[in-house]
């Protein structure tokens, strides 16, 4: 059987080879949307989205919080916010979203966001740290929200071990 070729015996492009390569185009236009986090620090991924992407969503990413749009600093986490389309358009040639598990963007997104508030202004993420504690602990005012009561609670350790692992770019 003789192999097909994307170009035609005539030296044009098939209309199969022309439309699969728009398709690329086309996803790679769609991933490549404006991210809001401009990154020039980053944690290491796989301890994030092992151990502290589960933090962020049960004790950050809720609508309460840093879940919804329109903050200085929005986290993504399921039955929360997740990325869509900013004006609230839904395309339906695009993957519908499985509700259960969040996309790798959007916990790269958590994950640089989270990032760009330790790094150099604030090595080990101490400042990121003392805002989910109160103030008699020592803590940072953090929108009269106190996260944790003390800072041995276990998520702080935790979070303190990635934040050690975030460094300029």
């Amino acid at each position: 059987m003789a192999k097909r070729s994307s170009v035609s015996e005539f030296g044009y492009m098939t209309w199969r080879a022309i439309s699969l390569g728009v398709a690329a185009l086309l996803v790679l236009a769609m991933g490549c949307r404006a991210n809001p986090v401009v990154a020039t620090v980053d944690g290491d991924p796989l301890t994030f989205e092992s151990d502290v992407q589960p933090i962020v969503a049960r004790s950050c990413a809720y609508i309460g919080c840093h879940g919804r749009e329109g903050m200085p600093l929005v986290l993504y986490a399921v039955d929360y916010t997740r990325f869509r389309d900013p004006e609230g358009v839904v395309d339906p040639s695009t993957a519908k979203l499985d509700e259960r598990e969040l996309i790798p963007w959007e916990i790269t997104h958590n994950r640089l966001a989270l990032a760009a508030r330790a790094g150099p202004e604030d090595p080990g993420g101490e400042k990121l740290l003392m805002r989910l504690i109160p103030l008699e602990e020592g803590g940072i005012p953090h929108a009269a929200v106190v996260v944790y009561e003390n800072p041995d609670h276990p998520d702080m350790a935790t979070l303190r071990a990635w934040l050690e692992t975030v460094d300029a770019l």
